[in-house]
């Protein structure tokens, strides 16, 4: 392939990403954005405009940079936006990778604007879009009324958090639940409130995020550190995650306890079932029924047998579908397919 290939990501350094790709002796022009913004000291919307103003420059830069017919993977759906307007008012072609499309339920602006800026982008066929399950390509075929497009399947991977892998420990006997977008919130409250005597371990982003009056089996922490939370999901026998949307959601802490065989029960969605198989690794509950999952979590906390069960193989579904060699022969694939 006489074509170069550019991998466009954040300004983090994946050494998993850069290993997995020289395993296969694959050439690939890393790109990231330059002097990334020390956002911490910028308000909410300063950090956004930052972020973008970088995703921008960086769309500019590797275009510039690459030729006619190169590729171009975006590891970000919002970036490849970028990529694709500009490369459109510059009348340049480029083939465009995009990782995994994430667009939530939500009914507000933003959203809306984003669902009409993807279906704009998607029609092209220079772009390629990947999800990261087999129901999402249905699901985003419908949504953006695009019957015929294909929309490669590439599991999320797990990288770096890959030194968290341990085979099946006990627990210290409680229920963690935590992390950001997507997570249903009141549900989780609910559902502690339904079993009184188990306790709950839940992590949230704000100290007003699960509201006042709390029941006594719930200890609630915000704003720890990223170690301090993935020790919570160690130490923890269940990990229970009620989701509130069909976008992608929850995956990183899936990975994080599925890496360390804890057994999970979580709400089934287009993405949690591509992971989970009830009754075989975990426990899927549907949508809003919050006794089921208080009854599975009751259940669940005193069968050390099927923790055990549930957790071993859930890490090696995670292994098969999430590991960063699988995530990289995957991508070369796709890029292999376009002609």
């Amino acid at each position: 392939m006489n074509r170069e290939v550019y991998f466009l990501k954040d300004s983090e350094i994946n050494d998993w990403l850069i290993e997995s790709f020289k395993k296969r002796n694959f050439r690939i022009n890393f790109m990231g954005i330059s002097n990334p913004p020390r956002t911490l000291k910028y308000s909410r919307v300063g950090r956004i405009l930052k972020l973008h103003i970088g995703y921008i420059k960086l769309s500019f830069k590797c275009l510039l940079r690459s030729k006619k017919d190169d590729v171009i993977v975006s590891l970000l759906d919002v970036l490849a936006v970028y990529l694709f307007l500009i490369s459109k008012i510059l009348f340049l072609r480029r083939e465009i990778v995009v990782i995994n499309i994430m667009l939530n339920n939500y009914n507000d602006l933003i959203t809306k604007i984003k669902l009409k800026l993807f279906r704009v982008m998607l029609k092209s066929n220079n772009i390629h879009p990947t999800v990261t399950s087999n129901n999402l390509r249905e699901l985003y075929r419908n949504l953006f009324d695009l019957p015929d497009k294909n929309f490669h399947l590439l599991h999320d991977c797990y990288g770096k958090l890959g030194k968290y892998k341990k085979p099946f420990e006990l627990g210290n006997d409680y229920v963690f639940c935590g992390g950001n977008n997507g997570r249903d919130w009141p549900g989780i409250v609910k559902i502690a409130k339904l079993i009184p005597d188990v306790k709950f371990v839940i992590v949230g982003p704000k100290k007003e995020t699960l509201g006042d009056n709390l029941p006594s089996n719930i200890e609630y922490h915000y704003d720890i550190s990223y170690e301090k939370f993935q020790k919570l999901i160690q130490d923890c026998s269940i990990l229970a995650l009620p989701i509130n949307t069909q976008a992608p959601a929850g995956l990183i802490v899936l990975f994080s306890a599925g890496l360390m065989s804890k057994p999970v029960i979580i709400t089934e969605n287009a993405t949690t079932r591509e992971y989970i198989t009830t009754a075989e690794n975990g426990i899927l509950i549907k949508f809003g029924d919050f006794e089921d999952f208080a009854l599975q979590i009751k259940n669940l906390s005193i069968d050390l047998e099927l923790q055990k069960k549930y957790g071993t193989n859930l890490n090696n579904k995670i292994e098969s579908l999430g590991s960063p060699q699988v995530f990289v022969d995957n991508i070369i694939k796709i890029i292999e397919q376009i002609h």
